[in-house]
């Protein structure tokens, strides 16, 4: 995707830029608020925060949205802006700003650096300063209608008496961007958190590489679960959130779905265990290990391990 179109796709989201324009008004103080926007982009949340009254916004940008930002900020008359071309990560210049503002989300929230580049934005801040997204929670639910999965596992059907069974397991470690619906989970309680990630400065740094253990009880029998949902929600301030979760008013993001390497076929008080470990350390990249464990009156009748890691081709 050309960087022009990623932008298009963010400017036209009328609930994120509402979000983000709601919440810059909370926190700015009018002719006194410093503004660092990292990942700035088109510099939309700068010319917002500048808008509402800050003093001053830096814009930090590597790609070349750096220049058509000092374009748009001339056109618009907008001033007050310093305009920086490097990664945060990179930038060792002083600052001290009261307000950092990264949207650097991806559909897997954390796809784009964006836990680093929050934790290593604490630096930059004054004491007492805040940051948007001030929090971060992912969610899971099982998936329960097999559209998805038989879209993504084509490899047993294209026959010609061919074994693709060493492509499928490269194909079945890979997480999926796609829209997935209220109708593909089912019951909204069958959502669990498993991923809490406070990002508010004055809060322990979470660590790049975290896991989690979720689990699920079936009610009756006959129920299938053919994959796995994951979404997020952003809390910008308290109050102010931005969801992608399938229950919610859409956005220009989508969800993740985690395929199986065979659905499972459930009897009423079976135990369906999801272990996510989330690996996100810039050496690593992105990784996510979905282990799933199937239990009947406490024995494993069925256990799947997928690794990202494994799904790189």
């Amino acid at each position: 995707m050309s960087e022009i179109e990623l932008h298009r796709k963010l400017l036209g989201d009328a609930p994120r830029n509402r979000a983000f324009f709601d919440a810059l008004r909370r926190v700015i103080r009018p002719g006194e608020s410093t503004v660092l926007d990292i990942g700035a982009g088109t510099g939309f949340l700068s010319f917002l925060a500048r808008r509402l009254g800050a003093k001053q916004c830096t814009l930090i940008e590597y790609a070349d949205t750096i220049e058509l930002a000092q374009r748009l900020a001339r056109v618009n008359g907008i001033d007050g802006l310093q305009f920086v071309r490097a990664h945060s990560a990179e930038y060792r210049r002083r600052l001290a700003v009261d307000i950092v503002v990264s949207e650097t989300l991806g559909n897997f929230a954390l796809e784009e650096g964006f836990l680093e580049t929050a934790v290593d934005a604490r630096r930059f801040l004054k004491p007492g300063g805040c940051i948007l997204p001030s929090r971060l929670r992912q969610y899971a639910a099982p998936v329960i209608v097999d559209r998805l999965q038989r879209d993504i596992d084509i490899w047993p059907t294209v026959g010609f008496e061919l074994d693709l069974t060493a492509a499928r397991e490269i194909s079945l470690n890979n997480m999926y961007v796609r829209s997935i619906t209220a109708e593909d989970l089912g019951d909204a309680s069958h959502t669990q958190c498993w991923d809490d990630l406070d990002l508010r400065p004055d809060r322990p740094a979470p660590p790049s590489r975290r896991s989690r253990t979720l689990r699920w009880t079936a009610d009756r029998a006959g129920q299938r679960i053919a994959g796995f949902a994951l979404w997020w929600e952003a809390e910008l301030v308290p109050g102010i959130s931005l969801s992608t979760s399938p229950y919610a008013a859409p956005t220009h993001w989508e969800q993740i779905y985690l395929p199986l390497l065979r659905a499972l076929a459930l009897e009423a008080g079976d135990v369906v265990e999801l272990e996510l470990t989330c690996d996100t350390r810039p050496e690593v990249g992105v990784r996510l290990v979905w282990k799933t464990t199937q239990r009947r009156a406490r024995r494993v009748v069925c256990e799947q391990r997928q690794d990202s890691l494994r799904g790189r081709l």
